[in-house]
């Protein structure tokens, strides 16, 4: 949800982050108590202009100053920022409730276009009366500066739903299963304020009726909300002029579904609940599907959260058994996920307290019609309802009697949701599951950045022979989300360096091998600022660089397309100079051959070099970084490091890249 609007089609989440900014005079509406409060009729418009420069910080989205309208009457309103030069290429979409924030409304529609100038359009239809604050972008480098917005009024058109009052309500007839019935909620008004629930209290501008008669002491209530609609359900006994609060839900975020198992209901009595979106204003998507289930048809662990999690250890099974007969698509899922696929489910949970390889065993599993089960889940989740899955590595009908077997390689320690999908016909009946667990292999020794490998710089031709072999396979995420790419499961990377020596620019060729995702990252040290990031690059990476520098590669897989894989990556340059003997640059080696130690002499102009030690396949076993004056020595300790046999000793400086072979005895 919280989103800043970029015209260059880039969303950029709200972050508290400190932008650095030249000392400036503060706008005087830089925080919202400075706003104007203009009044703002049906058929008016009202305009402002004013001048963010130097605004601050109080959303996270790098900036704003403060301008605000009120209205005596439900409102359709278009906010523009029409004539605004230079042009603002963001905008914070939203209307801000309160001073300070007590809540917001989002936007039901936003574009670039109507101004014809590339400034930015926002509606928000069905704004009940009331006083509304916009934060006007002050984000320097990109939408700071003078500006004009207009905010323009149209009475409300859209009648209120039928179900907009208690009165109303819509008569749900309870079943063993769930007959949902759609409501449509634009244009709904308030019966009666928001009430606290989970901690919060939403704003009730938009409820919309429910009743149903018992049928049973128990009654589950479902609410399926469209995607940017958050659902809040509240549920009262009595008749609708004497409410009386029984219990409330509002445990998710928007698009994800909400429930109430009411209990010690009297068979017979009429209930009522209301459904509203906890945002204030009209929700950009406005349709909610609801339906009251009677206990007993459903399997036990048809709801995720009615599983508990059970403990898998290394070397100890854990079978699970059950039915998907009467399973649903309830409440499984957040929004677009991954298992918001329509199927129906039902759940089990397992916790696991290290990295683990999983065989996950359908055997045994027989549908309605005695055959195995056709079709199962790669696929589990790692939180309930499920969002972010980690993905199977292996897909086999290897039973024996026709059923799966699913692999999943590396998980790392913690809780997880396996859904048993009723896919169909063949998937329709009662399952055996058992899972495995062993112990993951360790992990890859640069599986950490401080354990970078070195990479080295190589000339064109010798890529891709002299490539480095690497592997995501048994590797652990070690770093958050880059800048290119977002996972909703977790990254398995590793790490190398280099340092650029002479040149202006490194080349990095990534070869992913059997890597079902990759992606390459290029940073100034660990946890520096990128430089380069690209995910499922297909061609070499051209990095322009700072001659001299130390820079971090960060090579991962996504483990929400798939587990990692084996690799090869090699770093090129283009060399001020070709390779040149040691001696050719007043460089001088001894002993050599050495037993250990070898001492490097420079007769010539000093400064900082690359030292590198790379054996005959032209791996690097050595390597170090020092300033070496003009007729000064720089010895290398070797004894115990390196094993005997014959190396090329590499020094790279800001004027050229020098060798010597040398043995090590």
């Amino acid at each position: 949800m919280n989103l800043l609007l970029n015209s260059s089609a880039r969303a950029t989440a709200f972050m508290a982050i400190a932008f650095p900014m030249l000392a400036m005079a503060q706008p005087p509406n830089d925080i919202c108590t400075g706003a104007v409060i203009e009044p703002l009729a049906a058929g008016a418009t009202v305009t402002r202009t004013g001048d963010s420069s130097g605004a601050t910080d109080d959303l996270g989205a790098g900036g704003e100053v403060w301008e605000a309208f009120t209205t005596t009457q439900c409102l359709d309103v278009t906010i523009d920022l029409c004539g605004t030069n230079p042009v603002f290429s963001e905008c914070i979409p939203y209307l801000i409730i309160g001073c300070p924030i007590t809540n917001l409304v989002s936007n039901s529609s936003s574009n670039f276009v109507d101004c014809g100038d590339l400034n930015w359009t926002l509606q928000f239809f069905n704004l009940p009366a009331g006083t509304y604050y916009f934060p006007v972008a002050g984000i320097a480098g990109s939408s700071a500066g003078p500006y004009t917005v207009h905010f323009t009024g149209n009475a409300c058109t859209t009648l209120p739903p039928a179900n907009d009052d208690c009165i109303g309500a819509t008569a749900l007839v309870p079943d063993v299963v769930c007959v949902p019935v759609v409501s449509e909620v634009a244009g709904a008004t308030q019966s009666l304020p928001g009430t606290l629930c989970n901690g919060f209290t939403g704003d009730a501008n938009d409820d919309v009726w429910f009743s149903f008669v018992a049928a049973s002491a128990e009654q589950t209530i479902v609410v399926e909300p469209s995607s940017s609609y958050n659902a809040v359900i509240d549920l009262y006994e009595g008749d609708c002029q004497n409410l009386i609060a029984l219990a409330c839900a509002n445990d998710n975020l928007a698009g994800t579904g909400e429930s109430i198992e009411a209990t010690g209901l009297t068979v017979g009595n009429t209930y009522y609940f209301r459904v509203y979106d906890w945002s204030s204003g009209q929700a950009p998507t406005t349709q909610v599907s609801v339906c009251v289930i009677t206990p007993g048809s459903a399997p036990p662990n048809d709801f995720c959260a009615d599983v508990l999690p059970e403990n898998l250890l290394v070397g100890t099974p854990l079978s699970f058994s059950g039915t998907t007969v009467g399973a649903t698509e309830l409440l499984d899922a957040a929004s677009n996920s991954t298992l918001d696929d329509g199927v129906p489910k039902v759940w089990h949970a397992f916790t696991t307290v290290e990295c683990t390889n999983l065989v996950i065993s359908y055997c045994g599993s027989l549908n309605l019609n005695a055959l195995p089960f056709d079709e199962v889940y790669g696929f589990f989740s790692t939180g309930c309802p499920a969002d972010a899955v980690q993905t199977f590595s292996g897909f086999d009908p290897s039973c024996g009697d026709g059923n799966y077997e699913v692999t999943f390689g590396i998980v790392p320690a913690g809780t997880y949701y396996m859904p048993v999908g009723l896919f169909g016909s063949a998937s329709t009946g009662d399952y055996q599951i058992t899972i495995t667990a062993t112990a993951c292999p360790p992990a890859p020794t640069n599986d950490d950045c401080a354990n970078a490998t070195q990479l080295p710089l190589n000339l064109l031709t010798d890529c891709p022979a002299n490539s480095l072999a690497g592997s995501t396979f048994t590797a652990t995420q070690d770093a958050g989300d880059p800048t290119c790419e977002t996972a909703s499961g977790t990254y398995q990377d590793v790490w190398y360096t280099f340092n650029s020596g002479s040149n202006a620019s490194v080349t990095l060729n990534l070869d992913p091998g059997t890597m079902p995702s990759w992606a390459l990252v290029v940073s100034l040290g660990c946890g520096g600022s990128e430089v380069y990031c690209e995910a499922d690059p297909l061609a070499p990476a051209v990095i322009a660089v700072d001659p001299n520098t130390d820079y971090i590669v960060r090579v991962y897989s996504n483990t929400e397309f798939g587990a990692g894989g084996d690799f090869a990556i090699c770093a090129t340059a283009n060399f001020p100079t070709s390779i040149q003997p040691l001696s050719a640059a007043g460089w001088q080696v001894f002993p050599n051959p050495t037993d250990g130690g070898l001492t490097l002499t420079n007769v010539a102009a000093g400064g900082p070099v690359r030292i590198t030690l790379l054996d005959m396949v032209g791996r690097t076993v050595y390597n170090e970084r020092s300033t070496i004056g003009a007729g000064a020595s720089h010895t290398l300790s070797l004894r115990g490091q390196v094993a005997p046999g014959v190396y090329t000793l590499e020094v790279i400086g800001s004027s050229g890249r020098w060798e010597k072979r040398v043995v090590v005895r």
